[in-house]
Order: C-alpha cells, then sequence, then structure tokens
C-alpha cells in the first residue's frame, strides 16, 4: 500500500496544490531570472483545472484520474516577443510570483491545521 492510499482526500488534495503552487513558483522565478537573456520564451504553470477534474472524478468514485497523479504542467507562454526574442512581461511575473507565493502560504497554514485537527481526531493530544 503506498502512502497516497493512507492519505485522506483533503491531505492529498492540499500536498497536489502545493507540488503545483511550489512549480508556478519556479516558473516565475526562473522567468524573471532570464528577464534579460535573449531568445528565452517564458514559461507558465498550471494545475487547477486538472486537480478539480480529479477530485470531482474522487468525489465519484471514478477512479479515471488520482489526486496524486496531479502534476502541474509547465508550458511556454504565448505573450508577443520582443525585438531580442525574449517575451517575459516582468509586472506579469512579479504579479503571478506574489499570487504564487500567497497562495502556498494559505495552502500551508490549511495543511497545518487540518492535519492538526486529524491528530485530535484520532487522540494524539495534540490540539490547534
Amino acid at each position: 500500500m503506498d502512502n497516497t492510499m493512507m492519505a485522506d482526500v483533503t491531505t492529498r488534495a492540499l500536498a497536489a496544490a502545493l507540488d503545483g503552487t511550489a512549480t508556478q513558483q519556479r516558473a516565475a522565478a526562473n522567468n524573471l531570472a532570464n528577464l534579460e537573456t535573449p531568445g528565452y520564451r517564458a514559461r507558465h504553470a498550471s494545475f487547477q483545472d486538472r486537480l478539480a477534474r480529479a477530485l470531482a472524478a474522487e468525489r465519484r468514485g471514478d477512479g479515471t484520474e488520482e489526486i496524486a497523479q496531479v502534476q502541474a504542467r509547465v508550458e511556454m507562454s504565448a505573450h508577443p516577443a520582443g525585438p531580442d526574442g525574449n517575451n517575459v512581461d516582468i509586472e506579469a511575473e512579479m504579479t503571478g510570483l506574489a499570487e504564487a507565493s500567497a497562495r502556498y502560504e494559505i495552502l500551508t497554514r490549511l495543511l497545518d491545521r487540518h492535519l492538526a485537527m486529524v491528530g485530535v481526531a484520532i487522540g494524539d493530544g495534540r490540539s490547534s
């Protein structure tokens, strides 16, 4: 039995969201690091739609898409390139990085509270 079978759906969903958000942060940071690199094409990560479908499938009892298998897809940005071939939009990247950072912080707090509640429910004596 693997670890995903031991975790409840909330824990698995939060873990997948944390992984996807971390990938979004890395993509935005990498784009910003390459702001001045000629020919660099920005990349963006997405996972929310696949996670929502996996959660819906879980609620239906349909095993076609496992939450644990949801991973962020990193794709090239369609933003137009400048004269040097670079298409990094600094404002969009800074906004995306700030949003992903805030989302990651919220998700870690949610996971911490959820695990504390699970601990109380199983009687390990922890409380939040």
